[in-house]
């Protein structure tokens, strides 16, 4: 039969044992944690970087192209407008052609009375 002494030296070699097994069992969920996080970041990040290309690529197309043709054609109006000498040159005119046709109308309006 075996004695209070035995009894102690098994209990004592399960307990190593069992502490050997949680330390290993421990140690290879930790690394199969490290192992999830890692493909989970990997995941992640090639996501991020899908997302951000799909952003850019709307980006491009879906709001540069108008921007730009709006500003061709922007520039295209300014092409066609007469510079500031033009315009101060136009409105001398326009001055001139206003007093010359309220001067004629006065003077239609005196004929038209004779």
């Amino acid at each position: 039969m075996l004695e209070e002494k035995d009894l102690q030296a098994i209990a004592q070699l399960i307990l190593a044992s069992e502490e050997r097994l949680r330390a290993e069992f421990h140690a290879k969920l930790e690394m199969e944690i490290r192992a999830s996080e890692e493909r989970m970041r990997e995941g992640m990040s090639a996501e991020f970087h899908a997302g951000e290309n799909r952003t850019h690529a709307y980006i491009e197309n879906g709001v540069m192209k108008p921007i730009r043709l709006l500003a061709e054609g922007h520039a295209q109006i300014l092409e066609r407008l007469p510079g500031v000498g033009a315009l101060d040159s136009l409105r001398g005119r326009v001055c001139n052609l206003e007093r010359m046709v309220t001067e004629q109308g006065h003077e239609i309006d005196e004929l038209k009375r004779a």
